[in-house]
Order: structure tokens, then sequence, then C-alpha cells
């Protein structure tokens, strides 16, 4: 899968929109910036755009998604988009919400994103944690599910087991206690139970339940005869309370002849009258003159001297009400009577062996409640004994078939139990072997891969600190639990130790780093992106040369590889072919603000900046090319001093100049230094043996020695020696050091021949230069 382009707008550091146009050629981009420019908002919209993660977010407390949108931005202006070689990919933010939606949902491009806080994270967290980096490459998450799923299987078999085989022997127990009670009969606990369990009790469970209806018919009955005695006696009362009231009316009357019940009643409707009148000026009954308030006046008076008869109507009034009240109560419970009491009657006189036909013979359903109420009384005492008796032969009934049923259900639930037990036996039998199977399965496979990447990161560390008596990574799984990832490597004489109690923290990184690319190539079918995020924050020179060239070695698995640093040296390293910048497109960020947002500067190789300045007039820049010449020319020899181990003098910092790095070729160096050319076959690769040409070196050197002053003179101060300097003297000093560039360079990936492969010279990683001599003479 090839990325065609990024378009990002409004996300992040992305104010303005930018877009990235991918090289088709070439898989790896480096972003190089300042921090605060934007390399992390370009890593993030890729995260977020093909993961579930936020990027850098991610690794924050306190964080605020709603921040994922640029300042000033709506969350409709927010926008990456993604385009390969077989399909767009585009996500944006949802109006009312903080939540990205993707579009497509689904068959995202895959990809991994290294930042140095993960780096961190992994190799100091607790191995749990550490397991949960890596569930992310080896996903074994189903597995586990289904672990855990067998694994509630068995304790809830288990549970059942133990529950049922105690309720086994319980009923068992049971089963026991009512043999023994019952005298032992038969002469086993097993032959008896089998004849109980034979018995037929369907009679006598029908005469049970006959017996039981006419009971409850009774003790219904009976709170129905309680209820209206009770409600005859409250009625009675009620009655005599009026009988009383009406009679202090009466002899009240009779002392005061004047005071007429109707007359105070007709006085008190004439007030209400007058009182709901706005105004009145004649008495309504006489039609007198006379006003409103004195007419209201007359009439509060007479009532007033009438206070003791209204009282008396009064009480005579609630009296009556409240008997009518019960006298209606009673009525009420007097009406079911009758209806319970021959309904009672029909269900008791189809018992045998009663005599409720005879004693129940008065009470018909010709009759009136009255008529059958009297006779229930008058028999009441009879039926009282009859149902005492027909409560006695049904407890023995009771008694009787409570015992089978018991006997019965206790018996039957031993059979089921029994089975139950069989049953998850089984079951038990067939699921453990399986979980030890499963996890064992799971953790084989787990080991295996570990030892896989184990071995890759081992390789891969290597390539880093050869010979630094470090290495032999180990990462392997604690099966003690079921999620617990282990780190352990050697240091000089110790092995199998933690690394992060003796490690550096740039030996950290470095391991770090290589378990990542490790775990992410496992994944990998050359169809995963890898985002690498400053992760290398200061290394030295040769440990940097190294982690470049792992880079590039290991970037053939994947389909694209973004690299983000603000590390300086990294990007010179490029600049000046001291790495490989064949497969790599170069990006440079600028300062960024809120008006520009994100800066894309493409910066030149240097020695393209040279020829830039030699191609035509136009271009041609005198202080420019001086300097840029003399900057170049000094990494090469820094280049061609190291690999001969060069007497130069010691220095803090090692900045030699230009002219003592010149010095340092000795004469007897000069005389056998040769660069060979080799022969291209036709696959691509060069041939082991021929080479096109060869060339000594001593004669561009001894021309760029001739010329040295002007990097000073030009380049690099303001002097009057500098402007008798002439443009074609500049130019000289230029292209001799462009043909010794090229005389070193690889023409396939741009390094120097570096690799000592055969022992007896220097050579570029593709084989394409040999330098000679392989050590100074």
């Amino acid at each position: 899968m090839k990325l065609n382009s990024l378009h990002i707008k409004a996300f992040r550091g992305a104010t303005k929109p930018l877009t990235i146009n991918f090289s088709q050629d070439k898989n790896i981009t480096l972003i190089y910036a300042e921090n605060g420019n934007g390399k992390s908002s370009i890593a993030d919209a890729l995260v977020c755009l093909c993961t579930d993660g936020a990027g850098s977010l991610d690794d924050k407390s306190n964080k605020d998604y709603s921040f994922l949108k640029s300042l000033g931005a709506n969350n409709s202006d927010l926008l990456v988009e993604l385009k390969t070689e077989t399909n767009n990919y585009k996500a944006t933010l949802s109006a009312n919400s903080n939540k990205i939606i993707k579009e497509p949902s689904i068959d995202l491009p895959k990809l991994k994103a290294l930042r140095r806080a993960q780096i961190t994270s992994f190799i100091e967290d607790t191995p749990s944690a550490r397991y949960k980096v890596l569930s992310s490459f080896i996903d074994v998450s189903n597995i586990q599910k289904a672990e855990a799923e067998l694994k509630k299987l068995i304790s809830s078999l288990e549970r059942d087991y133990e529950q049922n085989t105690k309720s086994r022997t319980d009923a068992k127990l049971t089963l026991t206690d009512i043999w023994n009670k019952e005298g032992n009969p038969l002469d086993t606990l097993k032959d008896w139970v089998q004849s109980e369990i034979k018995k037929d009790n369907s009679k006598l469970s029908k005469e049970l339940l006959e017996n039981n209806a006419v009971l409850q018919n009774w003790s219904s009955l009976q709170n129905i005869v309680a209820n209206i005695k009770t409600e005859n006696t409250n009625y009675k009362i009620a009655g005599s309370n009026f009988s009383d009231t009406e009679k202090k009316l009466k002899e009240y009357q009779l002392k005061n002849l004047n005071s007429e019940s109707d007359l105070l009643s007709v006085l008190n409707e004439t007030k209400k009258f007058l009182t709901a009148k706005k105004n009145i000026d004649r008495c309504p009954v006489c039609e007198k003159e006379n006003d409103k308030v004195q007419l209201l006046q007359n009439l509060d008076d007479r009532i007033s001297k009438m206070q003791e008869l209204s009282k008396l109507i009064q009480a005579i009034n609630v009296a009556k009400t409240e008997r009518d009240r019960l006298y209606n109560r009673l009525q009420g419970q007097i009406e079911p009577f009758n209806t319970q009491l021959i309904g009672f009657k029909n269900s008791a006189i189809k018992l045998s062996g009663f005599d409720f036909n005879d004693i129940l013979s008065e009470i018909l359903d010709a009759n009136d409640t009255k008529a059958n109420y009297k006779a229930f009384n008058e028999s009441s005492i009879s039926l009282a004994a009859e149902i005492e008796k027909l409560s006695k032969h049904n407890q023995s009934i009771n008694k009787s078939v409570g015992l089978h049923n018991s006997i019965t259900s206790n018996y039957n639930s031993i059979v089921n139990l029994n089975s139950k037990c069989n049953e998850i036996e089984k079951l038990l039998k067939l699921a453990k072997p399986s979980l030890i199977i499963l996890e064992d399965t799971r953790k084989k496979f787990i080991d295996n891969e570990l030892q896989s990447i184990s071995g890759e990161v081992e390789t891969m560390y290597q390539e880093i600190h050869p010979n630094e008596g470090l290495g032999n990574v180990k990462l392997f799984l604690n099966h003690a639990y079921q999620s617990s990832l282990n780190l352990s490597a050697n240091f000089h004489t110790e092995s199998d130790i933690t690394p992060q109690s003796v490690y550096s923290e740039s030996h950290l990184d470095t391991l770090g780093l290589c378990i990542f690319i490790a775990l992410a190539k496992k994944e990998s079918n050359e169809d995963v992106i890898l985002i690498l995020d400053d992760v290398v924050m200061s290394v030295d020179e040769r440990h940097l040369d190294r982690i470049i060239s792992l880079i590039h070695t290991e970037a053939k698995h994947f389909a694209h590889v973004f690299i983000s640093t603000h590390y300086r040296p990294w990007r010179e390293r490029y600049r000046n072919n001291r790495a490989p910048n064949y497969n790599i497109q170069f990006l440079e960020l600028r300062g960024w603000s809120m008006e520009r947002g994100i800066t894309i500067a493409k910066p030149q190789l240097v020695l393209e900046e040279i020829k830039f300045y030699l191609n035509s007039p136009e271009n041609f820049h005198r202080e420019n090319l001086s300097g840029a010449t003399g900057r170049f020319l000094e990494a090469i020899l820094d280049f061609l001093t190291f690999n001969f181990q060069c007497r130069l003098k010691r220095k803090p910092g090692n900045d030699y100049t230009l002219s003592e790095l010149l010095d340092s070729l000795s004469k007897e160096l000069l005389k056998v230094l040769r660069a060979q050319r080799m022969n291209v076959l036709p696959d691509g690769k060069y041939c082991n043996n021929n080479f096109t040409d060869e060339v000594y070196l001593k004669i561009v050197i001894d021309e760029i020695k001739n010329l040295k002053a002007i990097r000073n003179q030009v380049g690099a101060h303001f002097t009057f020696d500098g402007a008798l300097v002439s443009d074609n003297d500049i130019e000289d000093f230029a292209k001799s050091t462009v043909k010794l560039a090229e005389l070193l360079v690889c023409p396939l990936n741009g390094t120097l021949p570096d690799r000592n492969k055969s022992g007896s010279y220097w050579e570029t990683k593709s084989g394409s230069i040999r330098l000679f001599p392989l050590i100074e003479p």
C-alpha cells in the first residue's frame, strides 16, 4: 500500500490547511522541526484517522479532546484525509461531541505509533501494564475470553455439583428421619420407600380437597356472622343514641313553647339569603323598609337566643345520620350471608360419614335471609361440633397425604439429583482438561511469539550496540498470572537482570525502540504504517548512525515509516550524506504561528545545494557557496579521518577546522587512498570483482588544499582578502569538493563507504563504492 497524500485542516496545530504529497518511490518520511512547530500534530492526525487513539493526547492526564480541533475552529472545520493508491480515508469531528467520525469506518489502514512517553512507559511499567501494550500486537483476546468463559463454566458446574450433592444428602436424611419416626417398617429403608411411592393416594387427595373446601366455606361464613353481630350491636347503639337525642329535644320544646325548630330553620335560610345579596333596603319577608346591616343584626340576635335549640337539632340530625349509615352497613352484611350459607350447605351435605344433611335440613334456598339466619342460629351448636369432627378427620388425612407426598418428593429429588450430578461430573471431566489445553496452547503460542520477537529485538539491539556487553534481551510471560509480561537482559557479567536497574536512559530508549519496531514488524505484511514520533532525544554520532541504518533496513517491512524529530544532528546526517537518502522524503517545518499554521520547507541535501549554486550564473552566490562547500567538506573529511584513525590533536568537543582535518591525512595514506566504482549487474546489484574506474584521491585533495582558505575568507568571515578572491576560484573550490564527494558517495543510496565486510577495504552498503586501504599505512 503506497501513500499518495495527507491533507489536514483545523486539526490541532494545522490552523491552516496543510497537504503533504508523498514520493511514490520512497517509503520513509523524515519530518524535522524544532519543538512547537507541528510535528506531533501531523502524527496525531494519522493516529486519529487510522486508530481509536488520539495520539500524544493519550499520554497526558486531564486531557481535553475538544482541543483536537484548532483554536477558534468549529467542529465542522476539522478534516484529516489520507489518499492511498487503493482508497481515500477521511476523519471529521461530530457536530455535537468530540467524537471522531471516520469514512469508511472499517478496513482502515493499519498503523502503529511510538512516542517517547510510550518507550518510557513500556520499559518502566509493571508487567501487567506492559502486557497491555503487547496485547495490541499479539492479540489473543478472543482466546482469553474463551478461557474466562470456560473458567466461569467450571466454577458454575462445581458450584452446582456442590449444591446438588448437598440437596441429595438432605433428601436422603429426610427420608431416613421419616422412616425412623414410622418405626422402621419393612426390612430396609429402600423397600419401604418403594412401597410408599407405589401407593395411590388420589382418593385421599380428592377427599382432602373436598373437606378443605367445606372448612374454607365454614370459615368465611363465620366471618360474615361475626360481622353481622358486630354491625347489629353498633346499629342498636346508634338507634338508642337517636332515641335519647329525640327525647331531649321534646323535653326542651315543652319547656320553651315558643321555640320552634322550623322557625330556626327559616331564620338560618334568611341569613344565608341576605348575606349573598350586595345591597338590600327592604325585609324580604314583611317588605318593610330596612337596610341589610340592620336586618342581619336582627337575625343574629334571634338565632343566638335559639342557640340551645340549634344544638339539639344538630345533635338529632347527626344521630339519625349515624343510625341510617349503620343500618345500611348491617344490610350489606346480611345479604351475602344467605348466599354463603347456601354454598356452605351444598358443599357440606356431599361429605359422607357426617350429619351435615340432617343439621342443615331447615336451611333452604326458598327461605328468606331472616328464616335461614334463624335456622342457622338454632343449629349452630350442632354445626360447630360436626365441623370439629370434620377438622380432626381432615388432619388425619392431611398427615397421611403429606407423608406420602414428602416421601415421593424426596425420592424424586434424589433420582433427579443423581442424574444431574452424573451429568455435571461428565462435563467437569471434559471442561477441566480443555481449560488446561487452552491455557497451555495460549501460553506456548505467546512464548513462541515472544521468543521470535526477542530474537528480532536482540538482532536490532546488537546492530545499535555491538560489542558493548549488553543485550540477550528476552520478553517472557510470568505464567503465574494470565497477563504479565517480564523483560530481562544481560549486563556484562550479569545475566537475566532487569535492564531498568542498570541500563542508561539512552540504552533503555533504544531497547524500547527495538522492541516496538519488532512488535510492529511482527504484525506487518508490508501494510502497516509505522510512526516514530520524537523517539530519540540525544545520542552520540555513532549510535545515531546505527539507529538510522536500522530504520532503513527495517523500512521494507512496512507500508510507510514516518519519523519526526527535533534532534538536529539527525537532520544533518541526511543533509551531509552521512545517512542513506535514497529512500527518504525529507520535510522541515518552519516556525509555527496561528496565522500561518504548520509551514513546510523542503530542505536540500548540502551536495545538491552546492550543485544548485554551480548550476547557472543566476544561482551563483559567493558567500553561500563558500560556506556550504566548507561545511560539507568538513563532513567528508570528518568521515575519512575517523575511518583511517588519522592523527589529530585532542580538542574539547572535537571541533576541528578544515585545515586541521586536511593536514591530518598523512602522505603515506594519500599515496594509496583510492576509490573504485564497481560494475552494475543486470539485476541492479553491484559486481564483487570488476570495477568501471579507479581514482586516487590525492589529486583532488591537493586541489582542495590549495583553495581551502576560501572557506574562511569568503564563506565564514568579512575580510578584505575575501573580496579579492575571484568567483572562478570559489567555483573551483566547490567543484573540487563535488568531485571528491561523487567519488565517495553511493549513487544508489547516498551513503559513504563506512562498512568493513572484506577486511581489506571500506565499502558502501550497496557495494557500489570501495575505498582503499582499510587502515592507514
